[in-house]
This record gives structure tokens, sequence and C-alpha cells, in this order.
């Protein structure tokens, strides 16, 4: 992951607290790898989908990530949707590019309350206009 990417994840993960609560069960297979087991509530896949962009635990995983993000993000966990439109803006561990789902994903988290995610709706959004009006070239 770039450098900067890596401040914007744990500045995510501050906003988000995850670092204090208990993240899912790693579980070894008879052949040495870890798996991870699946979430059951929006928390849980929180945590589950920062860790596989992350690498904690687990190999780093961007697409797997983004699905977990996804799934808490249904469940009404904004920082979760912050999180997944990160993924999506910048490509993050073999995830797509995608500015229409990072777009989707911020303005998620400002709906449901996550300052971050409104902050950062309205920046891709100034980012947007800049680049149709031909100022970023």
């Amino acid at each position: 992951m770039k450098r900067r990417s890596k401040l914007l994840w744990l500045l995510c993960l501050g906003l988000a607290g995850c670092q204090s609560q208990p993240s899912p069960e790693v579980h070894a297979s008879p052949s040495g790898a870890s798996s991870v087991s699946s979430c059951s509530t929006p928390r849980s896949c929180e945590q589950l989908g920062i860790r596989y962009i992350t690498g904690d635990g687990v190999r780093a995983d961007g697409v797997r990530a983004a699905r977990y993000l996804e799934q808490a993000c249904r469940g009404g966990r904004a920082s979760a949707c912050n999180t997944a439109a990160f993924i999506y803006a910048n490509a993050e561990e073999g995830a797509p590019q995608d500015y229409t789902k990072a777009l989707e994903y911020w303005s998620r988290a400002c709906r449901l309350g996550d300052a971050s995610g409104c902050s950062n709706y309205q920046l891709a959004q100034d980012k947007l206009r800049a680049l149709r009006s031909g100022a970023y070239r």
C-alpha cells in the first residue's frame, strides 16, 4: 500500500474505534494457512473487512474487504460505508477502482451520520465538479 493510503487507513481505524474492539476469530487450517470466520453482525463484518484491507492475520484482499464492509454498511455501520468508499476510490489491494461506488458509500456514510463520510463526499463532489469544468488537467 502507498504511504498515503496507510495513513488514511490509520485515520479511518482511529475514527471507527476498531482498534479497541475484539476481532473476528482467526483459525489455522491443517495446511497452516489462516482463515477467518464469517461475520454475523454489522460490527463483526466491519472488523473483518478492516482485517482484509490491512492484512491483519489474513492475506490482504481489497475485494473481500469491500464485500464485508458493504455488508456492515447495509447493517447501518457508517464508518464501514466510509471505509468501503476509500477502497473503491483508491483501488486498494486489488479492488476495482469505482468512483461511482465510492460516492455512493460516502453518501451513505453521511446519511448515517458520519461526519468524515460527509466531508469525504463533499470533497469528492468538489473534485468531480472541477474535473468536469477542466480545472484538473
